[in-house]
């Protein structure tokens, strides 16, 4: 039931409202707008009258709640900008969305074909998965919180305020929600996590894949059936669906919470499994499945959240029917989230100043915990790419997609920067963008999250891609491709440094080979070294301190014996003696990764000398022409060091997302992941973390700003603490994180820069 419609306010807190869009039980809904940024926002507010003796502790949770939902940072749900009280009346204001509910494709009737119904419940499932990971569960997921944009992108609503409606605001022991989609535990009034979430989600899906709801009926019947029934599997209402549908539906709306899916990125994992023609993982522990499954196939598994354990209860007729009873005074009353038309919320504005851009077919973002791990040549990389929309006459589309590939170029761009010195790199940019970067593909090993294009405050679209980077392919490659071409790049980090050890065996002997090394074989195989501009290490070298106390990164060892000849000549009587090979081997070890990277057993051609300092001069000599320059290169991996990057003085949440942004922007930041308020975990190459801070990142981020807005802080093992001044916090100077284009972009060599931005 609407509330009769009265005036308008003129504003409230600074934004300044331009129309009402509708009225529920809770209160009002404005369209407005921030003057200071020109940014569209819709306004829920609280009507005065609901307020009583209790406001106080009411607006306490309200405000708490809201700043809770808040914190979430996820381009699939409405951001929630600001909590404000003005007059009497509690607002929040949040992000202006122009698009339509899921809701009125399924009243229209509308169907979605496998990969649509992935790709959405995959950004649905993706915004979830990060809300419960925050600690925010949404609480009412129905197809009227999910709005499609144009384009078909998505955006969920109203995350936290679902909870904030159960608060004091309505009375003590009322179950509000929507029937249809509530989980078992919402009706019984036992504790709801994220997995309650799931439930709603997967009565979504069943009614994606058949059009019809699973629970119908009256409020009283629809308890009863989520509560002891099961209903029919979506095959039976939809006989052309592919194999494995009707697992996933079952476990998403399991009645208990154990027995669902335990998190929403397991679940959008095994939805984009059957939409792809792939076996679900739950088929494999389904003992109930149709579908059978030898191996488990999940995307980005997550941890199980802990959860608060359902109280104890003798039975459950008492609450069923509590329950039953408030329900019929809920629906009877129209008490649902806002108690207004979302068509009207989402009506087109006469200008909105930010456009969504439509995601492409990736369902789901895993979640950032879920790196892959740690294996030889493969590193975990984040990297945000850039389009200028003007350059696609406006086509949100197109500019998003060239976002998605500019991030996943920036991905190699990144794995290249651990080899190849900054000033080598800017200076053959050109070469490497043309003939290098395109080859992406090629170097993703796996991809652990890409988000949704977004269009931002610089007016630039901007995606932000995730992903397990072979680099030591990306090396091999840069390596051919540069010689074959003849451009020349230096590197970083100095050169290898290689260890030799040459063991000589008597070959008349049936004892093992002992331990006697030949230093006259090992000098020569080192300056076959230093040939190639190296550095040799000692085999002892991880005992020495200072700068040089690393060991040798690969580790050449060969094995021979020799077996001494006797002749003696008929004529004149002499003997005459010969120092002959028998069996040689040798290897050389990436002491990284402890990998056999060469090994040959393969005798040369001369293998007889007149003295054994001949023989074991000519043996190094030969031993170490088996290897040449570019097979070090080919196989030199450079190291990464993790860092907690520690920033004081950010004064708002929004700052914080504005420098992760930056942060992964800058070639030298590999990956950069939140850890808490102004907290980040980075990525780095191996060095003194303080001088790659210093450099690669306070230094071009003072640069954008204009003045020394970021200073280095005190730095302990491999935490380092960054000061934001005082005097960068107003909107002027702090403003720039935002409203200028990133720190990375600006500080990339012209021909990048040119590629994206405006000249």
């Amino acid at each position: 039931m609407s509330t009769p419609a009265g005036p308008v306010p003129a504003k409230l807190g600074k934004y300044a409202i331009r129309r009402e869009l509708g009225r529920g039980a809770m209160g009002v809904v404005y369209e407005g707008v921030d003057p200071v940024i020109e940014r569209s926002v819709a306004i829920k507010t609280i009507k005065p009258d609901l307020l009583n003796e209790a406001a106080a502790d009411m607006l306490a949770r309200f405000k708490r709640e809201a700043q809770a939902a808040g914190r979430l940072n996820h381009p699939n749900i409405v951001s929630i900008y600001e909590y404000g009280e003005e007059d009497g009346v509690a607002f929040i204001a949040m992000e202006f969305v122009k698009g339509k509910e899921l809701k009125s494709y399924f009243d229209e009737g509308r169907r979605f074909a496998d990969k649509d119904v992935a790709r959405i419940m995959g950004e649905i499932l993706g915004a979830l998965d990060h809300a419960h990971r925050t600690g925010v569960t949404h609480r009412d997921m129905k197809p009227a919180n999910v709005i499609l944009l144009e384009g078909g992108a998505v955006k969920v609503a109203d995350f936290g305020l679902a909870r904030i409606e159960t608060s004091d605001l309505t009375q003590a022991g009322t179950i509000l929600g929507t029937p249809t989609y509530m989980s078992p535990e919402q009706f019984l009034g036992t504790p709801a996590d994220g997995r309650s979430d799931i439930f709603s989600c997967g009565v979504m899906l069943y009614q994606f894949l058949t059009g019809e709801r699973p629970f119908t009926g009256a409020a009283t019947t629809i308890m009863r059936k989520v509560l002891g029934e099961e209903p029919l599997a979506p095959s039976k209402l939809n006989t052309l669906l592919a194999p494995g549908w009707d697992a996933v539906v079952k476990r998403a709306m399991a009645k208990k919470p154990g027995d669902r899916y335990q998190s929403a990125a397991q679940f959008a994992a095994d939805v984009l499994a059957v939409a792809e023609g792939r076996t679900p993982s739950v088929a494999a522990t389904d003992p109930d499945a149709t579908v059978l499954a030898p191996e488990a196939t999940v995307i980005g598994k997550a941890a199980p959240h802990a959860v608060e354990a359902p109280r104890a209860r003798k039975s459950n007729l008492p609450v069923l029917a509590a329950a039953a009873a408030v329900l019929v005074v809920v629906i009877g009353g129209g008490i649902y989230l806002w108690g207004s038309k979302r068509s009207d919320v989402a009506a087109p504005a006469a200008a909105v100043a930010v456009k969504p851009v439509p995601a492409a077919s990736s369902p789901v973002a895993a979640p950032a915990v879920a790196a892959a791990p740690a294996e030889p040549g493969i590193v975990t990389i984040s990297a945000v790419g850039f389009a200028d929309p003007a350059k696609f006459n406006g086509d949100a589309a197109a500019a998003g997609g060239e976002a998605r590939a500019d991030a996943k170029r920036q991905l190699v761009e990144k794995a290249l920067g651990l080899y190849v010195s900054n000033e080598s790199l800017n200076l053959n940019y050109q070469w490497v963008h043309d003939r290098l970067l395109p080859r992406s593909g090629e170097f993703i090993k796996t991809t652990l999250s890409e988000e949704a294009p977004h269009l931002g405050m610089d007016g630039l679209v901007a995606a932000t891609a995730r992903a397990s980077i072979r680099v030591r392919e990306v090396q091999k490659s840069l390596n051919q491709m540069s010689e074959k071409e003849r451009i020349q790049f230096i590197r970083n980090n100095g050169d290898p440094r290689i260890s030799v050890q040459m063991l000589i065996g008597n070959a008349d002997t049936a004892q093992p080979l002992p331990a006697a090394r030949s230093q006259l074989a090992e000098n020569v195989i080192k300056e076959r070294i230093k040939s190639f501009g190296f550095r040799t290490w000692s085999v002892e070298g991880e005992t020495r301190t200072g700068p040089d106390a690393r060991a040798a990164d690969f580790h050449i060892v060969g094995e021979a014996k020799l077996k001494l000849l006797s002749a003696k000549l008929a004529a004149s009587g002499i003997t005459v003696t010969k120092t002959a090979l028998t069996s040689w081997t040798v290897k050389a070890i990436d002491k990284a990764s402890g990998e056999e990277i060469y090994s040959s057993t393969k005798l040369p051609g001369n293998t007889s000398w007149p003295t054994e300092d001949a023989a074991l001069a000519d043996i190094g000599k030969l031993m170490g022409d088996e290897f040449s320059k570019n097979f070090f290169l080919a196989h030199f991996n450079f190291g990464t060091q993790k860092i907690n990057f520690v920033v004081s003085g950010l004064p708002d949440a929004a700052s914080s997302r504005a420098l992760l942004r930056e942060l992964r922007s800058l070639r030298e930041v590999l990956d950069a992941q939140p850890a808490g308020d102004g907290a980040y975990q980075l990525e780095l190459p191996e060095g003194s973390a303080a001088d790659l801070v210093a450099e690669a990142i306070l230094k071009p981020l003072n640069g954008k700003l204009g003045r020394s807005c970021f200073a280095l802080g005190a730095v302990s093992g491999k935490t380092v603490g960054v000061a934001f001044g005082a005097g960068c916090v107003p909107e002027t100077v702090r403003g720039k994180l935002e409203s200028a284009p990133p720190a990375g972009l600006l500080s990339a060599p012209p021909a990048r820069s040119k590629s994206v931005l405006r000249t």
